[in-house]
């Protein structure tokens, strides 16, 4: 009998559980879709954007900005981002490991990270972080973009790094994402994604207000915070993605124990009954 309850009691657990996990599946499912909604639509802005500079850059040269500056001495700023939370796969594991590989062979960078978990694994660790966001996701707040644009230009131009890098999750779709080390800082053109239909503005005379130097500088700047953007959504497009695809396997995995607790509650109550009438059996023959 005991035995009895305590598997009634482990299916009941983990029905609990598979109604949990099919809830946070249907939410990662939502937010997946509405991520993916704000990257296609920012991606025709940042190729516009990046065609325009591209075509500015040919008239004034790549090197007339100073986010452009290429240095072979300095320092290197890595930015890691995580999620805020787990439940979500190897999504946090898969980009903590390569940040912590990357520190290791090169402990003179200096760190910054978005997100809870890359933030509480170096902390624990004692690595010291120069700055850190938190509550990014899910909503990515520009105000938090330009935040970390005016961060990481200040590394850039005040404090003459080297260049800035960017470790992330790569969204490729639902079942796939990879990570990607990428580099934010210095910006160079040729890395510029193509626009379908350039914007050509090479040849003829053209007339800028306030001047061509203003108007580069101006789109540089908007240009990474664009970067930026992109990759914060591609991040929790991933994340979405990875917690979506954990959150299914474990209510599968939830539905399949219940069967088997099942199937051996059925066998131990059988057992019980087979046991029962036995008995009776027995108590009936011992009186004759």
């Amino acid at each position: 009998m005991a035995q009895i309850k305590e598997i009634k009691s482990r299916i009941k657990t983990v029905k609990n559980i598979g109604q949990i996990t099919k809830a946070m599946k249907m939410v990662a499912t939502a937010r997946l879709k509405k991520a993916q909604e704000r990257i296609l639509g920012a991606r025709p802005y940042a190729i516009r954007m990046a065609d325009v500079m591209r075509n500015l850059a040919s008239r004034m040269g790549e090197e007339v900005h100073p986010l452009l500056a290429v240095r072979n001495e300095g320092k290197t700023a890595l930015i890691v981002i995580t999620a805020d939370r787990g439940l979500c796969g190897s999504f946090n594991v898969n980009i903590i490991r390569q940040a912590n590989n990357y520190m290791k062979e090169n402990p003179d960078t200096v760190l910054l990270t978005i997100g809870k978990k890359g933030r509480d694994f170096f902390r624990r660790r004692n690595v010291p972080i120069r700055k850190e966001w938190l509550g990014v996701f899910p909503n990515v707040s520009y105000d938090t973009v330009l935040e970390i644009r005016d961060e990481i230009e200040t590394l850039f131009l005040q404090e003459k790094f080297k260049n800035i890098l960017v470790l992330f999750t790569e969204f490729k779709s639902v079942i796939q994402q990879t990570a990607s080390l990428n580099t934010l800082l210095p910006l160079r053109f040729e890395d510029l994604p193509p626009a379908e239909n350039k914007v050509n503005l090479v040849g003829g005379d053209y007339e800028f207000e306030p001047d061509l130097d203003t108007i580069l500088n101006t789109l540089v700047s908007q240009y990474l915070a664009t970067q930026l953007h992109r990759v914060l959504l591609e991040s929790f497009s991933s994340e979405m993605g990875a917690k979506r695809s954990a959150m299914e396997s474990a209510s599968k995995n939830a539905s399949e124990m219940i069967g088997r607790l099942t199937l051996e509650f059925n066998r131990a109550r059988q057992a019980m009954i087979t046991k029962e009438l036995a008995e009776i059996v027995g108590g009936a023959a011992a009186l004759e």
